[in-house]
């Protein structure tokens, strides 16, 4: 004789939910991420000026020029789009009038490729803002 037993509705759902959880005690699901261990490290504060300005064409010039009428480190906050450096180079070029066009092009050039809306904007430390920055 057999006995025909059946489940009500759900119920074999919420055992095979109960049970599919099942296995050894201490093992991680396989596809299921661990805890962390280790923190990502925030990105160490820079020593320096030249440490905000990545290393390039261009570079020189913004520490030799930019702080001459405001903190240079302006330039590296902000995070301004290509329009924007434009029109801050435009706006610029009597305040820089002993430059070469050529030179004056590249300083441009490098802060637009270096400090641009689809970069993350650089640590800059207080004290290298110190004088302020004028509204751009």
């Amino acid at each position: 004789m057999s006995i025909d037993w059946k489940a009500p509705a759900g119920l074999a759902a919420a055992l095979a939910l109960t049970l599919g959880g099942c296995g050894e005690p201490d093992a991680p699901a396989e596809d299921a991420p661990g805890p962390a261990t280790e923190m990502a490290s925030p990105a160490p504060a820079p020593a320096s000026l030249a440490d905000v300005f990545p290393e390039g064409p261009g570079q020189s010039m913004v520490l030799d020029n930019c702080g001459s009428c405001h903190a240079a480190a302006c330039s590296a906050i902000g995070q301004r789009t290509e329009a924007r450096w434009a029109n801050l180079k435009e706006d610029h070029r009597d305040k820089v009038a002993e430059m070469s066009g050529e030179d004056f092009d590249a300083l441009f050039a490098y802060l637009s490729e270096n400090f641009n809306d689809a970069k993350p904007e650089p640590v800059v430390p207080p004290q290298f803002l110190e004088g302020g920055c004028t509204p751009f």
